[in-house]
């Protein structure tokens, strides 16, 4: 058998045993929330910035867009506007400046 004094010890290095296992635990279920809520907010920054990415792009093909029919329409003016100066042109006399 074992004297009190030793019984005494082993009984309080167990206790101690638990309760760093208990610690442990309670970081590392600490630790896996952190982890978690870490990945949620990594997660949702990069479903907003995909969104924001679409839009930009949605914006740079319509941008894009207005530029080319501008282009058009500048063209169909430049045509009109030279069509004009060749009707006035020929109704003009010929020694007329």
């Amino acid at each position: 058998m074992t004297d009190p004094q030793t019984s005494t010890v082993i009984n309080q290095l167990e206790r101690t045993s638990r309760w760093w296992k208990r610690l442990a635990l309670g970081a590392l279920a600490a630790l896996s929330m952190i982890l978690l809520i870490g990945i949620a907010a990594v997660d949702s920054q990069r479903q907003q910035i995909r969104a924001e990415h679409e839009r930009a792009e949605q914006a740079l093909r319509e941008a894009e867009a207005q530029r080319n029919q501008a282009q058009r329409a500048l063209y169909a003016n430049h045509i009109a506007l030279a069509e004009r100066e060749w009707a006035d042109a020929s109704r003009r006399p010929a020694n007329s400046p």
